[in-house]
């Protein structure tokens, strides 16, 4: 039996490696048209909270070492209220970044919206490449749609919120490949 499950677990894993690969996180250009910050809801109040706070200040560390011109922050209102994307503006705003350098995507509620609007944006304004911002335990998700819209792009890990246990992100990382590889089963991928 104890074979049995072994096989299982490695088959499933090769599968989830080769559909889902490592992401991209080198960057090959000194500077990009933009940064996608990836969503990811406020707290009950209307306030950044740890993870959106490390996704933006990631974002704005990019722009203030000119590596992007413009900041795509991308998220509706998804588990309260409250509209992702303005939440994490108003928050880009409080570190120095100048409206006219900031575009919000107000639409999305889940990553494949992400990426899938942001594209439409990225279009619009005529932006060639971007760097995707989101959290490590997140970047596999983001890779995916990111490739699955054949955007031109690169990964950006933001750093782990120190609040945030190793037992709070190690449990992240896993529900959120469960996650991606359950929806590819129910088609959703």
């Amino acid at each position: 039996m104890k074979k049995i499950l072994a096989v299982f677990f490695g088959v499933h894993l090769v599968i989830f490696s080769v559909v889902f690969r490592r992401p991209r996180r080198c960057r090959t250009k000194d500077a990009y048209s933009c940064a996608i910050v990836c969503g990811y809801p406020a707290d009950e109040e209307g306030k950044t909270t740890a993870l959106m706070k490390a996704r933006v200040e990631k974002a704005v560390e990019l722009w203030k070492d000119k590596r992007v011109k413009y900041l795509i922050l991308s998220g509706g209102a998804v588990r309260n209220p409250f509209v992702e994307a303005e939440v994490m503006k108003a928050y880009a705003v409080s570190l120095g970044v100048p409206r006219e350098c900031l575009i919000t995507e107000k639409q999305s509620v889940s990553t494949y919206h992400n990426m899938m609007y942001c594209k439409d944006i990225m279009q619009e304004c005529g932006f060639e490449d971007c760097v995707i911002v989101t959290n490590g335990w997140h970047l596999r998700k983001a890779d995916h749609y990111a490739r699955k819209f054949r955007l031109s792009y690169v990964m950006c890990k933001a750093d782990k919120p120190e609040e945030e246990s190793i037992f709070q992100n190690v449990w992240r990382y896993i529900s959120t490949n469960v996650h991606m590889y359950i929806n590819m089963y129910r088609g959703y991928w």
